[in-house]
C-alpha cells in the first residue's frame, strides 16, 4: 500500500424513526475493525465513546468482550453505544468503537423505549450487513 493514496473504507448509514425519536446509525468498516456514529434527537451531538474488544468467553461457551467507557461528564449516551458496541464486537470478532449522542428534551417513558428498540434495531441491521461483508 502506497501512503500518498487515498484509503476508501465502506461507510453504510442507516435510520429509523421520527422527529425527536429518530435514530442514525452510521458505520465505517476498516476491514480490522468497526468505527460507528449513533446519533439522533432534536440535538445530535458527542455525549461518549465506548471501546468493545472480543474475546473468547471466560466460560468457554462463544465470545465477550472487554469494555472500555467513556462518557462526557453528565451524559448518559454510552449506554446505547455500549450495546451496540458489545453486540458488533462478540458477533464480528473484530474490535469495535462507537461514538453516541442522542437528546430530545423532555422525553416520555414511552419515547425512550422506543428509542432504545431503534437502537437495537440498527445494530442488528449492522450486524448482518457487516456478517454480510466479511465473509
Amino acid at each position: 500500500m502506497l501512503f500518498d493514496q487515498p484509503i476508501q473504507f465502506p461507510i453504510r448509514q442507516w435510520q429509523e424513526g421520527e422527529g425527536r425519536c429518530q435514530i442514525t446509525l452510521i458505520i465505517l468498516d476498516t476491514g480490522f475493525g468497526v468505527q460507528g456514529l449513533l446519533i439522533g434527537g432534536e440535538k445530535p451531538h458527542v455525549g461518549g465513546q465506548v471501546l468493545a474488544v472480543p474475546r473468547k468467553s471466560l466460560r468457554g461457551e462463544g465470545w465477550s468482550c472487554d469494555t472500555y467507557i467513556t462518557p462526557v461528564p453528565g451524559h448518559k449516551d454510552t449506554e446505547v453505544a455500549r450495546t451496540v458496541a458489545e453486540l458488533l464486537a462478540c458477533e464480528l470478532q473484530l474490535p469495535v468503537a462507537v461514538t453516541a449522542g442522542i437528546h430530545s428534551d423532555h422525553l416520555s417513558a414511552e419515547e425512550l423505549k422506543e428509542i432504545l428498540t431503534l437502537c437495537n434495531s440498527l445494530s442488528q441491521k449492522a450486524v448482518d450487513f457487516l456478517k454480510s461483508a466479511h465473509l
